[in-house]
């Protein structure tokens, strides 16, 4: 029997490497998760590049913390 997986991610300032996390995690052949994202007030593109992938996918849950 096959279990969901939670991942959880906080973020801050990553728009360099999301689009590798991202698309590693898309990838995998286990596909019952679910992807829950905190972003810590960012001021680069990485929240844009998450609501990206949310958008894309409904596995992809995306917070902002607004302070």
């Amino acid at each position: 029997m096959n279990a969901k997986i939670s991942i959880a991610m906080a973020t801050y300032n990553g728009e360099m490497y999301l689009h590798d996390q991202f698309d590693s995690i898309l990838a995998q052949s286990f596909t019952d998760w679910e992807l829950v994202v905190c972003d810590d007030c960012s001021t680069d593109k990485t929240v844009e590049i998450l609501n990206e992938y949310a958008q894309k996918d409904s596995r992809i849950k995306v917070y902002k913390n607004e302070q």
